[in-house]
Order: structure tokens, then C-alpha cells, then sequence
């Protein structure tokens, strides 16, 4: 599932970008945050920021949750909100996340995402792998000069 926020970078101010991504946040988490879940990916990037601040805007009780940050600013955003981090590698053996969100610099027509080089992109692969739906907000970018 991929989330676009609409617009031409190359014309938008950075108050309208930062804008786009709140809003394409909101629907994201709005439509597909698991409610009754255990588990919750919470992958990297400037979006994330405004999917993290989305899932505290819902205004319900996610102290049986755990939240899989796929970085160090992630962790210290889901910290930050109040919610409880647990590392990848301790979840218990078998146990698939109820949904994953991240971002992504690029999506084209067939959603293939392009994401960044960072440290963070194989912790972003496994969190992505292990998850029953993966929630992808992108923006759309300008298309090619030619």
C-alpha cells in the first residue's frame, strides 16, 4: 500500500511539502493503523516524523504496543511520543508485525520504490519483511527533464 502526497517539489514551498507529508501521514495511519495490534514497524526518514505524530493524534491506548524503529531518529521519535520501542532482534521467535510504515524517495506508476542509500535501509528490508501489510508514504516526485 503506497500513500502519495501530490505536488511538484521543484514549485512547492517547504511549508507546502511538509504539509503534503502530514496529510498523506494522517491517511496513511488513519486508514491503515492495526488498531488491536501488538507490533508496529516504524521505519526511517522525514515522513516517519509525521506518521509518528499521526499515530498520537489517533488518541488511543498503545501501551500493549510495541513499536520497531528501524533507526536511531526513530527510536528517539517513538520515545519522544511516549510509545514503547523494542529493538528487531528481540522480538520473540515467529512473531510477524501487525504493520510496518515508512517512506520513500521515489514511487513510480508501477509502485516500485525507490529509498535511500542509509544506514538504515536492510533494518528498513527486514522490518518491511516481517510485517502482514507494509504502509509506504512517498511523495511523487517531478517528472525527468528531458
Amino acid at each position: 500500500m503506497v500513500i502519495r502526497f501530490q505536488g511538484l517539489f521543484s514549485t512547492m514551498s517547504t511549508d507546502h511539502i511538509e504539509e503534503a507529508k502530514r496529510k498523506a501521514a494522517r491517511r496513511a495511519v488513519e486508514d491503515h493503523f492495526p488498531r488491536n495490534g501488538r507490533f508496529v514497524g516504524i521505519g526511517s526518514g522525514t515522513t516517519i516524523v509525521f506518521v509518528v505524530e499521526a499515530i498520537k493524534e489517533l488518541g488511543i491506548d498503545t501501551s500493549n504496543m510495541m513499536f520497531v524503529p528501524t533507526g536511531y531518529q526513530s527510536r528517539q521519535l517513538v520515545k519522544k511520543a511516549g510509545l514503547v520501542d523494542i529493538n528487531f532482534d528481540s522480538l520473540p521467535e515467529g512473531v510477524m508485525l501487525d504493520a510496518a510504515f515508512d517512506g520513500a524517495d521515489e514511487v513510480d506508476e508501477d509502485l516500485n520504490c525507490i529509498k535511500g542509500g542509509g544506514a538504515c535501509l536492510f533494518q528498513e528490508k527486514l522490518v518491511a519483511m516481517q510485517a502482514k501489510k507494509f504502509i509506504c508514504v512517498a511523495g511523487k516526485a517531478d517528472p525527468p527533464l528531458s
